[in-house]
Parts: structure tokens; C-alpha cells; sequence
């Protein structure tokens, strides 16, 4: 792993976090680390009031003209100046080093009876069990073993994380994982066809391939994912509450 090697971004939907929404509407929503707010945008068209928070001044830019409003900063230190019915950290929390006390700070902006919906990779997926059963730990591009996680969560683990932080999951559901595994290929692909530096963060989203995935491979694949998560789960996304 080149520690020096620039990252490349890819946007990404997450579609079992939209599942778990569902419908509902005209709720103040915070989306802690935004990103290009790829997914918080779908929750911004349902007639929610989404604002963002985002150190990435080119994500900035970029989430700004998708949800309504989007404030440049590290979400170590932010100040939101209002209070939200929802408070989302989309994969998140395993970037930072003590998760839990990111959770804690953010919940004085949460209002009552409002809800918090956390999405972590998990660990215990499939392709990383066999991995470690070759005894093979190697840092990846992108997915579970992104090498900028700092922190790695089980679905057990995962519910360890919300009661120290004083939640109690209310809902959960997950992203499958059967072929997902392969995706970081898919990224070096595409990120190969650009010139360095210049690579398309929306192009595995627009590729034919992956729409073609979501027609026809990921309803199966979230069936199969179904009978197993903790083992073919690829995300865990939970919605909780005080």
C-alpha cells in the first residue's frame, strides 16, 4: 500500500440506506461527511431539507447543487446551528478514531424523537473471511478494506457501537455483498481510463455494467444476502433512536 498514492473517489448509491427511508418527507436532515451527497440527494427530491457537512471543498461543490445546503468543514469540529429530525453517517465512522465519541457530539443537534442512521462496512464478509483464512489482511482501493478505514465493524460489533453512544437500533437492513467483492477491480478499471488525476468520480454510476447489475443481479443478490447477512452482507445499516 503507496501511503502516497493520491485517492480516487467514486460516488456511490447507497440503496439499502433508500430502502430503510422509504417515503418519508419534509424532515430536517443532516448528512455528516456527505461526500458528493450521491445518495442524500434522492432524500433531498422526496421533500426533505438536507444539509451536509463536508471537508472536501470539490465535494462541497459538488453536493451543493444536490441538497440544500452544505457546510465545509471537518466533522470533528463542525458546528450545525439548527436541530434535524434525521442525523445520517453513511459510511463514516469507520474513517474516524473514536466513532463513538463522534456519535455522542452529535446528538445535541438531534431533536427529540428524531433518528440516527448509521451505514458501516462489515468486516465479516464473506470475501474477508477467506482472506484471513489465507492469512491475507491487504488494503484495498476501495470497499471493506478501503485503506483509509481506521476502524472495522461486525453486525455485533456495529450494535456494540450505538449502545455506547446511547442508541438503540429501531430498524436495520444491509447492502448485499455476494459479488461486491469485485467492484475495487471494476474502479481500477475505470479509473485507469482517465489521466491521472482527472478520473470521473460518477463513472461506475453511469457505466452500463452496473446498471445492468441493478436490473438484473442485485434484487437476486439481495435474496441470497437475505438468508445470511452477517456473512454475505456487504453494508449493515441501522436506524436507532435514544
Amino acid at each position: 500500500m503507496d501511503e502516497r498514492a493520491s485517492y480516487q473517489y467514486f460516488e456511490d448509491v447507497n440503496w439499502g440506506l433508500l430502502r430503510l427511508w422509504g417515503e418519508r418527507k419534509g424532515l430536517r436532515v443532516l448528512d455528516v461527511g456527505c461526500g458528493f451527497a450521491t445518495t442524500s440527494e434522492y432524500l433531498q427530491k422526496l421533500g426533505n431539507d438536507v444539509t451536509g457537512i463536508e471537508e472536501s471543498a470539490e465535494a462541497c461543490a459538488v453536493a451543493a447543487k444536490r441538497i440544500g445546503r452544505v457546510i465545509q468543514a471537518d466533522l470533528l469540529t463542525a458546528t450545525p446551528d439548527s436541530q434535524y429530525d434525521a442525523i445520517i453517517f453513511a459510511d463514516v465512522l469507520e474513517h474516524v478514531a473514536w466513532p463513538v465519541g463522534v456519535l455522542k457530539r452529535y446528538l445535541q443537534w438531534l431533536a427529540p424523537g428524531g433518528s440516527v442512521i448509521v451505514s458501516l462496512p462489515n468486516v465479516g464478509l464473506w470475501s474477508v473471511r477467506v482472506a484471513h483464512l489465507f492469512g491475507r489482511w491487504e488494503y484495498e482501493e476501495t470497499g471493506v478494506l478501503d485503506r483509509t478505514h481506521l476502524r472495522f465493524f461486525t453486525r455485533r460489533s456495529a450494535r456494540w457501537l450505538l449502545s455506547q453512544a446511547e442508541l438503540k437500533p429501531v430498524r436495520a437492513t444491509y447492502n448485499p455483498g455476494l459479488v461486491r467483492p469485485f467492484v475495487p477491480l471494476a474502479k481500477k478499471l475505470l479509473g485507469g481510463r482517465s489521466a491521472p488525476g482527472a478520473h470521473s468520480p460518477d463513472a461506475l454510476l453511469k457505466s452500463k455494467p452496473y446498471q445492468l447489475y441493478l436490473k438484473t443481479a442485485y434484487p437476486v443478490e439481495r435474496a441470497v444476502a437475505s438468508l445470511w447477512p452477517g456473512m454475505l452482507a456487504f453494508q449493515m445499516i441501522f436506524e436507532a433512536k435514544r
